[in-house]
């Protein structure tokens, strides 16, 4: 039954370090950026600007997600520091992923227009999160899982152990 007990510790505790990493890893992921939603209609736009150095980042992302999709017609643009357009998508899935290259450094712009009745819209936009917040993020699964596989483990173990000290 000690035995059980060691392992019901040590499985626990792989749990709780997989939970803080997986808080912290989408902590430094979320970071650097750029949030906002609103209800988006027909001649309102949400804009989302964010400053790039193009020395820090040379790719940025930007995300979509309609909270009530529809038949709406949403499109989202990204603008450079000048107003220019680097790249202009027709939304029509509930959520929408893109990057984008940093060409200059300043103030870039997620624009996100809807032509149909008003939506419910959020957005957000930065500079493409590092390798190594990925991997944590990962990692931290990867954690979970040992632990909770080695909870099941110790689970049958303990009811095996018991089923023969009765017998």
């Amino acid at each position: 039954m000690k035995k059980s007990g060691l392992f019901l510790v040590i499985v626990g505790g792989l749990i709780g370090v997989g939970i803080i990493l997986s808080f912290y890893g989408n902590y430094l992921l979320f970071e650097n950026l750029i949030q906002d939603d609103g209800d988006v209609g027909s001649g309102q736009d949400l804009i989302i600007e964010i400053e790039l150095d193009k020395t820090e980042t040379r790719t940025g992302i930007y995300a979509v997600q309609i909270i009530d999709v529809e038949s709406s017609t949403v499109t989202a643009k990204i603008l450079d520091p000048f107003d220019t357009e680097l790249e202009s998508q027709q939304i029509k899935d509930e959520l929408f992923e893109g990057f984008f290259d940093v060409t200059t450094s300043g103030t870039y712009k997620l624009v996100i227009e809807n032509k149909e009745e008003q939506v419910k819209i959020f957005g957000v936009i930065g500079p493409q999160p590092d390798a190594w917040k990925k991997s944590l993020d990962d990692f931290s699964i990867i954690i979970l899982i040992i632990g909770l596989v080695g909870m099941a483990a110790v689970t049958v173990y303990t009811i095996i152990s018991r089923k023969k000290s009765i017998s």
